[in-house]
């Protein structure tokens, strides 16, 4: 910078003195580079042409300033003029690569010292524009840069470079304002900046980056400070966001109510913020501490604390934007948080995260919770004990009561030693959860596993709260360890509930991507002694007496929707009553076919409510959306398939003869059955 500023005043002074001379045509190749620690320039041609050595022309190969760059400017001016020690140009023209020209006028005076250049966009305005005013003499200099109504969209060309690449170009916007510089010949010592900047629009090539009618006010300064080896800058800055939007890949912010202050130094080394405060709109106010990596620009510190900050305007507008094609895209929040975050030499040291009266909604009906509040303390090493409770929620349909989550923390794992859930008159029982990050594939997910237990739940109120027909009994059961990957929830073992006064017994169960767009589950389904009276008796079928044992193997699920399985149902075995109302066995027979149905009809039978029977068998083989049906297996009939076999006075025969049904066919009788409130048959 020293070198420049004695370069500048010699080198009009030169041009000063060639220009006494009419005849003179001036070249100057030889200053081929102009080096310092902050700028850097090479290929500088200067000529003198033209009648009375009148045209200038400067051109500069490239101009570096603390790695930004600008290539090819050309300045030339058609009325160059020298008097007196005065240098000037009113008609001159500045290009930057293939940018279009801008209007340049200057006056330099050897003798007071000064520098007056302006840019103005049009030659009839007069106020308007950019104007640059220096004067320096003895140890010192300073200088000023006045914008009025200056048009960025003017200075598109003159944008500089970085790494190689441009930044966002403005496209239009307004800049009204003071710069002020000043310094000595070792460089430049201080800056003031009061801008205001309206109407602003910009983008970038790749469409990532974009703003538009961006209003913003800027008051800066930057004082350099200390002796000349540990010289460091002293900064501070206030900046208020008043309107526009912006798209910052993958955010977008409108802005208003935003505020930015802060103060700190820098170095070679660092940029550091020592204070600052941080205002968003809908969300509240932040302090922050840090500092950046200079010549990688990575953060280097960072401390940052914020309370009362509104939940629903952190979610909306900073990580929602980031969910986009996860399982949490609708992810809603409410309530209120505090947060302390301490980040060091590039790693995260701690984190605490204080929520009040907080609720989250999946926006899916996957789950809901209300009035969350909770401590949760995190620090890369050592044990941490969180503090959380959940007045009320919901996982799909089915609402659970206040919980208290015992959460302990030891890094990157979490792990719970017991927990119990309130679901409707039960509690579900979670035991040894225990979670932590994975990599697989190159994917960074998380894996945990748990076990735990089921308490009786009314079957009544189950029911009731899914929405489907309503059922009598408790269900209960053991959970054996059930584990998650990053994408699929596996069971260790089976599953035993207490149902219909029988058993169930679900194993192999595997769901995919339980979280996505549409799961998949498999399993194998065997259900044991369960009492046909309860069954029936809930599914408004008809009356049944007896006992079955049923299995599903090879289940398939496709978005909770069936593809494949192998069912199969038959009379349990034991000594038992085995009757059947006339209503069921119309309803079986509208399943499997209409003969038995038509054989009460047409006889005596028709005069019987109920009959007897030795045994019931039924199954189904579900491929490409047909059911492949059949009955008792012992039983072989030349037409037809025997789902019940009579016996006892007076008994009855139920023979199907539709061996391939549509699934969606089958399931549609099936609601109407199940769903009729009573049945009456039609007796000729």
């Amino acid at each position: 910078m020293r070198k420049l500023v004695k370069i500048l005043p010699s080198f009009f002074i030169a041009i000063s003195s060639a220009y006494a001379e009419p005849r003179i045509t001036l070249s100057i190749d030889d200053f081929q580079s102009i080096g310092s620690p902050a700028l850097n320039s090479k290929d500088i041609h200067v000529s003198l042409t033209g009648p009375r050595a009148s045209v200038l022309e400067i051109k500069l190969g490239e101009i570096v300033v603390q790695g930004t760059s600008w290539r090819n400017l050309r300045f030339s001016c058609g009325d160059f003029q020298v008097a007196g020690g005065v240098v000037q140009c009113e008609g001159g023209t500045l290009t930057v690569s293939a940018s279009t020209p801008l209007p340049v006028a200057f006056k330099f005076s050897a003798t007071d010292k000064t520098l007056d250049a302006q840019i103005k966009p049009t030659p009839n305005e007069a106020s308007a524009g950019w104007r640059l005013s220096a004067r320096w003499g003895g140890a010192g200099w300073e200088g000023q840069l006045t914008v009025a109504e200056g048009q960025l969209g003017h200075l598109e060309g003159l944008l500089p470079t970085k790494g190689g690449e441009a930044v966002p170009s403005s496209t239009r916007g307004k800049v009204n304002g003071k710069f002020k510089l000043s310094g000595t010949a070792d460089g430049m010592a201080e800056i003031t900046a009061n801008v205001v900047v309206n109407e602003l629009a910009f983008s970038d090539a790749s469409g990532l980056h974009a703003g538009e009618n961006i209003g913003i006010e800027v008051n800066a300064n930057a004082m350099q400070v200390g002796r000349r080896k540990d010289r460091r800058w002293e900064w501070q800055a206030d900046a208020n966001w008043l309107r526009g939007e912006v798209f910052w890949q993958p955010l977008y912010v409108v802005g208003e109510g935003y505020r930015f202050s802060t103060e700190g130094d820098l170095d070679d080394n660092l940029i550091r913020v020592n204070k600052g405060k941080l205002s968003l709109k809908d969300i509240g106010e932040m302090d922050f501490a840090g500092a950046i990596d200079r010549s990688t620009a990575a953060l280097h510190d960072v401390d940052l604390s914020g309370d009362n900050l509104e939940l629903a305007g952190v979610f909306s507008q900073v990580l929602k934007p980031f969910l986009v094609n996860t399982p949490f895209a609708e992810l809603a929040a409410e309530g209120r948080a505090g947060i302390q975050w301490r980040f060091r030499n590039g790693a995260h040291q701690s984190i605490n995260l204080h929520l009040h009266e907080a609720a989250l909604d999946d926006g899916r009906g996957s789950f809901a919770f209300r009035g969350i509040n909770a401590h949760i303390p995190w620090q890369v090493q050592g044990l941490t004990q969180a503090s959380i409770s959940v007045r009320s929620g919901q996982f799909g349909k089915l609402p659970i009561g206040e919980v208290h989550v015992p959460l302990q923390i030891d890094g990157p794992n979490f792990s719970i030693a017991r927990m119990v859930v309130p679901v409707l008159d039960g509690k579900l029982t979670l035991e040894d959860f225990n979670a932590s990050p994975q990599v697989q594939g190159g994917l960074k997910g998380w894996q945990w596993q748990f076990n735990g237990a089921l308490s009786p739940i009314s079957m009544q109120k189950l029911t009731e709260a899914l929405g489907t027909q309503s059922m009598q009994g408790t269900l209960s059961g053991e959970i054996p360890g059930v584990s998650y990957n990053g994408s699929t929830i596996e069971v260790d073992g089976a599953l035993l509930f207490r149902v219909f006064d029988g058993t169930v017994k679900l194993d192999n169960l595997k769901v995919l991507d339980p979280l996505g767009a549409a799961p998949s589950l498999m399993a194998d389904l065997d259900m044991r002694n369960l009492d046909l009276n309860q069954l029936t008796g809930t599914f408004s079928f008809g009356s049944m007496q007896g006992r079955i044992d049923a299995s599903v193997k090879g289940l398939e699920l496709f978005d909770w929707k069936p593809v494949k399985f192998d069912a199969s149902l038959r009379s349990s075995e034991g000594d038992y009553p085995r009757r059947i109302s006339q209503a069921a066995v119309q309803n079986i027979s509208s399943l499997g076919g209409s003969g038995a149905a038509a054989a009460i009809q047409r006889s005596f039978l028709h005069f019987f409510e109920q009959f007897g029977y030795l045994e019931i068998g039924w199954s189904c083989s579900l491929r490409n959306g047909i059911c492949r049906m059949g009955g008792i297996e012992s039983e072989s009939l030349p037409h037809g398939y025997l789902i019940v076999k009579g016996g006892g006075i007076p008994a009855i025969t139920v023979i199907g003869y539709n061996r391939n049904v549509d699934w969606d066919e089958l399931v549609s009788r099936l609601q109407r059955i199940t769903q009729a409130r009573e049945i009456k048959p039609v007796f000729h």
